[in-house]
């Protein structure tokens, strides 16, 4: 099992490469994080795979005064998110780069590495539609194939340098403990999905 350390390194990695490559819309890019976690991965001897599908998060306002249910979309064909699994474990960017396009000034949320061995919270929905074991580009749009290769090769190189912070936000989402920890210390996120955990089922799409 990948210990919970590389793999904030490889979000923390992923996330300047989007960045960098992707200033005006790096939290859109869910195709070519997953992509770049998936390589770093098997690089490592891992067996990952990327995953399209639903995804839905509880998103609440840094007043705490509203909140709602928020997800991706996507104007294509294609999955409206993509995310890696390994092992049992999701790991998705996604919950990360979310309050960025919210519809109200919302609260950080971490980057998500859940060991599915543990039901996820209310306020995490992933609903997967396609497994995809092989990451191999040659399928997709020229243009998409070679924005593609040049993102997953910047990944390559800033793994092998030194990083100052190898972490995002102040902490990851892995375990129901670590939400209670989070809580604990004050992360409004953190409290507010605890909160709901408690309140009558809803209906959403996924």
């Amino acid at each position: 099992m990948v210990e919970a350390v590389v793999v904030e390194r490889i979000l923390c990695v992923v996330d300047r490469c989007l960045k960098s490559q992707f200033p005006d819309d790096y939290y859109k890019r869910c195709l070519y994080a997953s992509f770049g976690i998936h390589s770093l991965l098997k690089a490592m001897g891992y067996s990952p795979a990327v995953v399209g599908g639903d995804f839905l998060a509880f998103v609440v306002s840094r007043d705490e005064r509203q909140a709602s249910m928020q997800g991706y979309g996507s104007d294509s064909a294609e999955h409206s998110h993509y995310w890696v699994e390994l092992n049992g474990s999701i790991i998705d960017l996604g919950t990360y780069y979310l309050p960025i396009g919210s519809s109200f000034v919302a609260s950080d949320m971490p980057a998500l590495f859940w060991d599915t061995a543990n039901p996820l919270p209310k306020g995490l929905r992933y609903a997967s539609e396609a497994r995809y074991a092989s990451t191999e580009t040659s399928h997709f749009e020229p243009q998409i194939e070679e924005r593609m290769i040049v993102f997953i090769a910047a990944c390559h190189a800033r793994m092998k340098q030194p990083l100052v912070k190898p972490k995002l936000g102040r902490w990851l989402a892995t375990t129901p403990s670590s939400f209670q920890k989070a809580a604990s210390k004050g992360d409004a996120w953190a409290k507010s999905v605890i909160r709901y955990q408690s309140m009558p089922a809803e209906r959403h799409p996924i």
